[in-house]
C-alpha cells in the first residue's frame, strides 16, 4: 500500500501525499485521487477506472471523502499533513506550522491550541454537540425525504404531461406535429435537469450525514493525554 508523505519534490520526481499503489508496482508516480477501503489501494484517475472494471461492487472514496482514507487523523492538517497547533482569530482556522508560514504570518490574533482547549469538555456548546448533531443528521433525514417526494411527484407530473402530449397528438396536423415533437424535447430536457439536481441533493445530504456521523464518533473514541484539545480541534 502506497506510504504518506509531504508533497515535495526528491530529485526529478514529486512526492505526493497519497501516491496511486498501482502506478508504484509498475515504477510511475501518480498522485492518488480515490480510496479504496477494500483493496487498501490509493488509486489515480486513471486506475480507478480498470479497478471499477474489475470490482464494480467496491466503493470507492474520492478527495471529497477524504477522511474515510486510511491515514486520516483528526489532529492533522489537512493540506501539510503536520500537527494543528494554533488558531488564527482573524480567519477563524485552525492551522498547522506550515500554515502560519504560508498564510498568516501578517495576522494579528494566534491562540495556541491548548490554550483555546482548557476546561472546553465541560463547556455546554461540548456537553450538548451529540444532540446538536443528532438534530442536523434528523434534518438532513428530513430534507432527502421531502427531495424523494418531490422526486415522486416529479415523475407523476411528467408521466401526466407526457400522456396529454400524446393523446393532443392524435387531433392535431402536421404543423402541430412538428410543435408536439419539440414539446417533448423541451419536456425531456427539464426532466433530465431536475432529475440530475436531485441526485447531487441526495448525494450532499448522504455525503453529510456520514461525514456528521463519522465526526461524531471519533470524537466519542478520543482518549490520552491530548484527550481536550484533540476534541477541540474535532468540534
Amino acid at each position: 500500500m502506497a506510504s504518506r508523505g509531504s508533497s515535495i519534490y526528491k530529485g526529478s520526481d514529486l512526492i505526493h501525499d497519497y501516491s496511486c499503489s498501482k502506478c508504484e508496482e509498475n515504477d510511475l508516480n501518480t498522485e492518488a485521487q480515490h480510496f479504496c477501503p477494500q483493496c487498501e489501494h490509493y488509486l489515480c484517475d486513471k486506475c480507478v477506472g480498470i479497478h471499477g472494471d474489475y470490482f464494480k461492487k467496491h466503493v470507492v472514496h474520492g478527495r471529497g471523502d477524504f477522511r474515510k482514507w486510511v491515514g486520516y487523523s483528526m489532529d492533522k492538517c489537512d493540506q501539510h499533513d503536520k500537527e494543528l497547533e494554533v488558531h488564527c482569530d482573524d480567519h477563524l482556522e485552525l492551522c498547522c506550522s506550515v500554515c502560519v508560514a504560508l498564510n498568516h504570518r501578517l495576522c494579528s490574533s494566534i491562540s495556541h491550541l491548548p490554550d483555546l482547549a482548557r476546561g472546553f469538555l465541560k463547556t455546554e456548546e461540548f456537553k450538548q454537540l451529540p444532540a446538536a448533531v443528532d438534530k442536523m443528521r434528523r434534518w438532513l433525514d428530513k430534507l432527502k425525504n421531502d427531495i424523494m417526494k418531490d422526486q415522486a411527484s416529479l415523475n407523476d407530473s411528467y408521466k401526466n404531461i407526457l400522456v396529454e402530449i400524446l393523446a393532443l397528438r392524435k387531433t392535431i396536423n402536421k404543423v402541430l406535429d412538428r410543435m408536439e415533437r419539440k414539446t417533448v424535447q423541451q419536456l425531456d430536457s427539464m426532466m433530465k435537469d431536475l432529475e440530475k439536481s436531485i441526485k447531487d441533493d441526495l448525494e450532499t445530504c448522504a455525503h453529510m450525514n456520514d461525514q456528521l456521523k463519522t465526526m461524531t464518533e471519533q470524537l466519542q473514541q478520543i482518549t490520552g493525554n491530548n484527550k481536550e484539545t484533540n476534541s477541540y480541534i474535532g468540534f
